[in-house]
């Protein structure tokens, strides 16, 4: 390896993946001396960029760090886990995808107008790496708590490729991002990292189309013929039933929390998996490590997402948030205020609401964007800075099931009664669907080269949904 490999690329330390590469800026000199295209923009320019920054200040485990004191890490060091695990993934599909993508003809796959009916390596690593880097960029402020209990409020974006009448979420801002803040230096982009020239660099004329990359990071995912169909064969990775995001997030949380999920054998569950005639496919041998990951997966949402006391702060939480935010950052919708949107981060919000304890900037009335809660606001943010939650679990049941859940066990945890007790119903699809409306489907191929049972069939001894529900009563 020459010495000129070294100065293309930095190393980042990591606790889950040892170390993760990333591209640095060349000048012509540089790159001409490794044998790489001139370039003016590497990953390492993405990294610095506000957006990416702010998520240092974006928490992963919102208010489960208050539950878990050392996860104190942010979206910014998933999102360059995720960056990793999306490059190993799709180096590892690439030999099958430029076979499966050859077999069909590659009709509509060429690479950023190159003409060329298969995309270069270099190209599919790091469309899928930057897709994974950038998939929470729009996340707000306690991430999915922003998104359930201010973006909703909001219509998402008109989108043909999808059903009218979708809520905004961070994915939409995500997109928005992607196109508008990023789009130019994605596409000034000219390789993924590594030390092999001919492999790592894109070929003449190819570049990423930020479009590309807003497709992989939409949800849910979208259907679109005419996106090249070697992008579409990657969408699964990002909206299918085991993803390089909850790959990364489901280790991370659990190392950074101090809980053991037990083994979770991602490089069987990568090693197993194709480009078949169907997508992404698992051959049957890999079904184990499938089923292993997304029990653990379902463990951490258990003991972790779905704790008693996280759940008992997000009740308090639920009723402060709204208003606080609309203090900082008024009723316009993210989407019209992207600039804005910027600035609002965790640091912001808490660093307010401390000054909101102290009595500070609170008043019976305040207006929209006038950094002012009422009294009320600011005793929730008391028992939230404090840990001193006002609720407290008095009943609990836990169910699986494969479409309702049973009504009669959920009515035994009585009715709610505003302000004074909370029926809290914590649900995740433990054994996510077979496929969903778009080319994002996991095939399962059989040892004898046919199709195997179904997932539904395969993974039985998981249900399709999880659910934790609790009584909550008011104790302050």
């Amino acid at each position: 390896m020459s010495r000129s490999a070294f100065s293309a690329v930095n190393l980042i330390s990591d606790p889950i993946h040892g170390y993760i590469e990333l591209t640095k800026r060349l000048g012509a000199a540089e790159s001409a001396a490794a044998g790489l295209p001139p370039e003016s923009a590497a990953e390492e320019d993405l990294l610095d960029s506000a957006w990416l920054q702010r998520l240092r200040r974006i928490s992963q485990l919102q208010s489960a760090r208050w539950v878990f004191p050392t996860a104190e890490h942010s979206r910014f060091t998933h999102g360059l886990g995720v960056m990793h695990e999306a490059g190993m993934w799709a180096r590892h599909l690439y030999p099958s995808l430029r076979t499966r993508l050859l077999a069909e003809g590659a009709d509509g796959t060429t690479g950023g107008g190159s003409g060329q009916a298969v995309p270069s390596e270099g190209l599919v690593v790091e469309t899928l790496r930057v897709a994974g880097l950038l998939h929470d960029v729009g996340h707000g402020p306690f991430a999915h708590f922003f998104d359930d209990h201010v973006l909703t409020a909001f219509p998402a974006p008109h989108d043909e490729r999808r059903a009218s009448g979708k809520r905004l979420s961070h994915e939409d801002l995500s997109q928005l991002i992607i196109e508008r803040e990023l789009g130019d230096m994605l596409a000034a982009l000219r390789r993924a990292p590594g030390a092999i020239p001919e492999r790592d660099a894109f070929a003449a004329g190819e570049a990423i189309d930020p479009h590309w990359v807003s497709f992989l990071v939409s949800k849910p995912a979208l259907a679109d013929r005419s996106m090249p169909r070697w992008v579409r064969c990657l969408q699964p990775l990002l909206s299918g039933v085991f993803t390089v995001d909850n790959l990364d997030y489901v280790r991370r949380d659990a190392y950074l929390a101090g809980v053991s999920t037990g083994p979770v054998d991602v490089e069987r569950l990568r090693r197993y998996a194709f480009i078949g005639p169907e997508g992404l496919t698992l051959f049957e041998p890999g079904v184990g490590a499938l089923e292993m990951f997304l029990t653990a997966r379902l463990f951490m949402y258990q003991q972790v997402y779905f704790h008693r006391t996280v759940r008992a702060i997000d009740l308090d939480l639920g009723e402060v948030f709204a208003p606080s935010i609309r203090a900082l950052f008024g009723t316009a919708s993210p989407v019209d205020a992207l600039s804005a949107y910027a600035d609002l981060d965790e640091y912001a919000l808490l660093h307010q609401a401390a000054l909101w304890v102290r009595g500070e900037a609170v008043a019976e009335e305040p207006l929209p964007g006038d950094g002012r809660v009422t009294p009320d606001v600011a005793a929730g943010w008391r028992s939230i800075l404090l840990r001193r939650p006002r609720w407290r679990a008095e009943a609990e049941i836990r169910l699986g099931y494969e479409t309702e859940p049973p009504s009669e066990e959920i009515a035994s945890l009585g009715a709610a009664e505003p302000g004074k007790v909370a029926i809290d119903l914590a649900v995740v699809d433990a054994r996510p669907a077979d496929a969903t409306a778009t080319d994002s489907l996991l095939a399962i191929e059989g040892r004898d080269g046919q199709p195997a049972a179904p997932l539904s069939r395969t993974l039985a001894r998981l249900p399709a949904f999880s659910m934790i529900g609790r009584r909550y009563r008011r104790i302050a």
